[in-house]
């Protein structure tokens, strides 16, 4: 039985690193970005860090004792000039002038629409800078400290009013951070002012932590209930932008009740981190029966490891399973060549890191592939035989030009069998294997095509 496979891909770009790198805002670079082999494939380019920077946070960033031996990781000889500040602790929603001399992003956005791609740009509902200037325009919109928090977790702003940083329920807060208050039902307001404001520049925001404001989580929190409603905040910008996209960063398992308040599609942690810990069992359950395109999944993104550092052997096959299924495919800037080194959000400066050929061969194999497809496509199971009676993942995507076949042993042992022919399977007399580039001599054999998998081993023919 044949379904509709609908597969979207997303290309996470540090903006701050890239435009920093080069010294120039991302209007002189276009040339450079088409260039990319990611940005081509992908549907959807998440510029992160757009923004503009802090200066609290930066000052915060560059003496941070901590964050220090980070940078040191990734660069040993970094200086001050090499550290920015987090894109997360934002100080304003015009642009960076790192990124662009603009008043905002309208060059940019058109741009992107002239190549076809959708443009995301980041929203973090939670909390601002320390020092935005939004407080002093409205100081009622952030959380004031009630005296009852740790010191660590609260500061006292220039207007004279303490208030508490923004943080989750399991850690301290975030320095460089003031919490917005979600019990006043004017942040909602005043969200939506700024939602719409950046609605008019790019086709969808990718929301920070984007359970921090529901009420379970907020109360959890701080102790205070939240009157914050996201489904009443996406009603209301989708009025006006009926197109427009909300992704949420989430955890805890509360993908689905962001999904049901109305985002687009939600973070996949659950599967990412069942590749993490090979819980293979795990990652085949989600992949064979969770297949809606809401997910989205990843390897890697500026807040996880390199997924060649996590993944090592397996980072081809992990990613060849992540094309086999529906849904959003999040990339992140160097992943396709296999970088090692995590770069921490608040630099901008880096030793360049040697790519790793094995992982860059095969995202050219494999992104080749994806970028034939048609944009119709169905996806089915297959029918298959084997000698241990042990299960594998099989599936075919079939489109107007070519049949992609994936099989994936998940079991801890070789597994082999036969897949018989059928609809767009047939003898070739050479078979090329995408994920590790080999290639297979076939004998004709009215059982059909075999196969033998070791354990953990994908396969991704095209037919």
């Amino acid at each position: 039985m044949k379904h509709p496979f609908h597969q979207f891909h997303l290309y996470e770009i540090g903006s701050r690193l890239f435009c920093g790198k080069k010294g120039k805002p991302i209007h002189e670079l276009w040339i450079e970005l088409q260039k990319n082999t990611l940005f081509n494939w992908a549907d959807e380019i998440w510029l992160m860090g757009v923004w503009k920077n802090s200066p609290s946070s930066q000052n915060i960033a560059r003496s941070m004792p901590e964050l220090q031996i980070e940078y040191q990781k990734v660069k040993s000889s970094a200086n001050p000039d090499d550290v920015y500040g987090s894109p997360y602790s934002i100080y304003d929603y015009v642009p960076d002038p790192l990124v662009s001399h603009s008043f905002d992003l309208t060059e940019i956005y058109t741009w992107f629409q002239s190549k076809n791609k959708k443009l995301i740009l980041d929203f973090v509902p939670n909390h601002m800078a320390i020092d935005s200037p939004i407080i002093s325009k409205f100081p009622n919109l952030f959380l004031k400290a009630k005296g009852n928090e740790e010191a660590k977790n609260t500061f006292l702003h220039s207007n004279g009013i303490r208030y508490v940083h923004g943080k989750d329920p399991y850690y301290d807060g975030w320095t460089d951070t003031i919490q917005w208050d979600f019990s006043n039902p004017e942040v909602e307001t005043f969200h939506i002012h700024l939602l719409k404001n950046i609605a008019k520049q790019c086709d969808g925001v990718r929301c920070d932590m984007a359970m921090l404001p529901l009420p379970e989580v907020f109360d959890k929190t701080h102790g205070i209930k939240s009157v914050y409603d996201w489904k009443k905040i996406i009603h209301a910008v989708k009025e006006e932008y009926p197109n427009f996209k909300f992704y949420a960063e989430v955890y805890w398992g509360l993908e689905d009740s962001l999904q049901s308040l109305g985002f687009d599609a939600t973070y996949d942690k659950f599967f990412y981190d069942s590749l993490k810990h090979k819980n293979l069992n795990q990652v085949f359950e989600l992949m064979q029966y969770q297949t809606h395109s809401s997910h989205i999944r990843f390897l890697e993104n500026h807040d996880e490891d390199r997924a060649n550092h996590t993944f090592g052997e397996q980072t081809n096959t992990y990613f060849g399973l992540l094309c086999a299924n529906p849904g959003i495919i999040l990339v992140f800037d160097g992943q396709e060549l296999g970088f090692h080194k995590k770069i921490p959000v608040q630099m901008i400066g880096t030793f360049e890191e040697t790519p790793d050929p094995k992982v860059s061969t095969f995202f050219n194999r494999a992104l080749s592939v994806m970028n034939n497809r048609e944009k119709r496509i169905e996806y089915g199971e297959i029918n298959y035989s084997e000698f241990n009676f042990l299960p594998i993942f099989a599936r075919v995507l079939h489109s107007k030009n070519q049949t992609e076949l994936f099989i994936w042993n998940f079991q801890q042992v070789m597994i082999s069998g036969w897949i018989p022919f059928q609809e767009g399977i047939s003898f070739q007399k050479e078979l090329r294997d995408i994920v590790s580039g080999e290639s297979y001599s076939q004998e004709k054999n009215e059982k059909g095509l075999y196969y033998k998998l070791n354990p953990n081993q994908l396969q991704w023919f095209i037919f």
